[in-house]
Formats: C-alpha cells, structure tokens, sequence
C-alpha cells in the first residue's frame, strides 16, 4: 500500500469499527424489555350468541400489546368471572408481565385474555355447569381461534364455584385446557369424590402432553385449605409423571382474597422454564457456540413438541443468539439468513432489524443495512410503549447507526 492510500485505509478501518461499535450498542438497547413497565392493551368487551345457552354471552377480550403489528400466534388464559374487574386486570397484568432472567430462564410469552361474564354465576357453574361447559370448549373456544391468532394451549382459571367447574373439566372436555387454575375451589364430598374420579380417568388416557394443575386456598377458609391439599396429595401420589401441579397457600387470605395470590404465580408455574426451555446442556452448547445452533433449536423445539402438543415457534431470544454465533463466526449469509426469519416472524420487534443491520453492514451491503435502519424507525413510531424516554433513546441508536454507515 502507498503512503498516499494509507489515510483512507486508516479511515475505512476507523468508521468500520465505529459502525460495529454503534450496531452492537444499538443491538443491546434494543434487547427484549427486562422488568420493564408494560406496553398498555388492548381491551375490547363483546357480545357472542350462544345457540347452547340460547343468549348472547359478554366478553372482555385483552390482546397482548402491539397484536395488530405482530405475526405471532398466541396461548389463551379464559378466565371465569370475567365480569370480576379486579379478577381480570390481575390476569391481564400477569400474563404480560414478561420478566427474563439468566439465559436458561424462560420469558413467559404474551397471552390473549378472555373473560367470561355470568348473569347468573350459580347457573353457570353450578347446576347448569355441564352445558355452560359445552359453551366454553364447542362455541367461545372456536370463536377465539377464528377471531384471532392462537396456539392450541389455553389455560383455565376459576374461583370458588368457577374452581370446581374448571376441575371438573377433567372429565367433561379433557383435551381443551392443558392447564387448570382452581383458585379455593368449591368441593363438598360428593364433588371431591366425582373430581378424583375423573382425574384417575384422565391420568390414563391424557398421553404424553404435560398436564398443568395450580391450586390454592386462603389460610382464613379451613375447609377450602383441607379439600385443596387433599387433592394436591391425591395428584402427587397417583398422578403420572407428565402431570405437574402446585398448591399455593394464602397466609391470612380470606376466600375471596385467594385469586390475587394465585393467579400471578399459576401462570408462572404453567410456563415454568422445565417444560417450555431448551435444556442446560443444550443451551450451553449453544451459548458457547459449539455445533450448529440452528440445527439444536430444530431439536429443542421438536422435543417441545412432544412435550406440549403443538409446534410452538422459537423464541425471539434464541433466534437472536443463532444470528449473533453466525455474526461471530462470520457467516455473513447465513446471519442474514437468520437475522431475516427473525424479522418475519417477529416484525414488532426492532432489535431484529438492528441485527439484520448488522448481519447486511458485516457482509458488505450497507444499502440493506440503512433500509433495515429504516424500517426499525419506521416501526418504533408505530410501536405501543409504556415508556416514551425508552423509544427517545432507541431512536437515538437507530440514527446514530443509519448515520454511521458508508455512503
């Protein structure tokens, strides 16, 4: 080289390292959200007609935030009692409180959040319970999959009454809810007995998807405590190992304080990191960027499969990690492979087109790189966020990197 090229080599070098410098903070500040507020929802109450019931029926419905710009499908929680406010406002802050620990924890995913009102709760769930139930699993259940985008995993959750009706869906609708929330549950004798029951049956033919039961009482309600544990201890000791439950107690919880303390940590339980995240020998395997990490979520997610009953899609995390171990590797196609399927399948998500900056930028297509930029603009205007100095400061990182990149 000439001594007359060597400034602009030394340039060339210094805007390539500031460029990378400024795609990897962009890339941290645009990680998914960690304890931070949630985005706010979107809430609407609606009217179905039941032909069962033979009257329209009220709905809340919560949609995770930005649903309108995301492709993603969806778990569904049902909550009886809909018309509970409290009840419901709980159950939608739970499901969208999303907090990520270590790299082997699991980030509850977004839910969509129905609630069910009742004209009459002592109809309902009680003696008109067997076709209020057909209600839920042959009319409202087929209703949700048709007006919105779900996954096959749907979680009940009952009070008192509502309780004893979601237990005993182990026998009227087995394979609709693969988890069952019985908050203080309602179980006289003769209930308990019918309950225990049609759990023996259900443990015979349930196969081999993971079953999930969350109960709870408060210790201010005696016999509540008693029936509740009774039944923990009869799952536990005749339950196969597929079925996993947790008793929540209540320390100085009276019976109808019981849902605040159960609903939170239920839903919790149901996407415990044991069942839904990749094994610790695996996910060191892919953290430290032995094998092919493509190829280990491919297995991961095939035997998630086996374990939950549907095919659910990798998580945004773990497609992050496949891009950066190309990026690190430098496989500039493959990163730009695998930075793109991220934006297809999670197009509200702006930290997946800082990566596909990035993966453009390092394989020589600054062009691509300043559309991604742009489009990640684009997005944060449109995004839902509880926190306006966070979106301040993404688009902050987003301009600096489009700024950065060569002409």
């Amino acid at each position: 080289m000439s001594f007359t090229h060597r400034p602009r080599a030394v340039l060339t070098l210094l805007l390539a390292l500031l460029l990378a410098l400024l795609l990897a903070l962009l890339s941290l500040l645009l990680m998914p959200n960690v304890a931070r507020g949630a985005s706010r929802t979107d809430v609407k109450t609606v009217r179905i007609a039941s032909k069962l019931l033979g009257e329209s029926r009220v709905l809340h419905v919560s949609l995770p935030p930005n649903y309108k710009l995301a492709r993603q499908r969806y778990p569904v929680v049902i909550l009886l009692d809909g018309h509970v406010r409290a009840f419901f406002d709980l159950t939608v802050a739970a499901a969208g409180y999303d907090l990520l620990g270590d790299m082997h924890d699991y980030a509850m995913p977004p839910q969509i959040v129905v609630g069910v009102e009742h004209p009459d709760r002592r109809v309902d769930l009680g003696r008109n319970g067997a076709l209020f139930t057909r209600f839920l699993v042959e009319e409202l259940l087929p209703w949700i999959d048709r007006e919105y985008r779900t996954v096959p995993f749907r979680t009940l959750i009952g009070h008192s009454a509502g309780g004893r009706l979601a237990l005993q869906m182990f026998c009227r609708a087995p394979d609709a809810f693969p988890a069952i929330v019985a908050a203080s549950p309602s179980l006289p004798d003769s209930t308990m007995r019918e309950v225990q029951e049609c759990m023996q049956r259900a443990f015979a033919t349930s196969g081999t998807r993971v079953q999930h039961l969350v109960l709870s009482a408060g210790e201010l309600e005696p016999r509540s405590v008693q029936t509740a544990q009774a039944l923990q201890a009869f799952v536990r000791a005749k339950a196969p190992p597929h079925w996993r439950s947790r008793f929540v107690d209540g320390p100085g919880l009276r019976h109808v304080e019981t849902p605040f303390a159960t609903i939170p940590p239920a839903l919790r339980f149901v996407f415990d990191a044991s069942v839904w995240e990749m094994p610790t020998a695996q996910a060191d395997s892919v953290l430290n960027r032995l094998g092919e990490p493509a190829t280990l979520l491919a297995q991961h997610l095939s035997a998630l499969r086996t374990r939950v009953g549907y095919d659910a899609a990798p998580s945004v995390k773990w497609m992050e990690i496949v891009v950066r171990t190309a990026l690190a590797r430098g496989e500039g196609e493959a990163a730009v492979a695998a930075a793109r399927r991220l934006v297809d399948l999670y197009p509200e998500h702006v930290g997946g087109y800082a990566l596909l900056a990035d993966a453009h930028a390092r394989h020589g297509n600054p062009d691509a790189a300043r559309k991604a930029l742009t489009d990640a603009l684009q997005l944060l205007e449109r995004l839902e966020m509880f926190d306006q100095g966070e979106r301040d400061l993404r688009r902050i990182a987003l301009r600096s990197s489009l700024e950065s990149l060569p002409r």
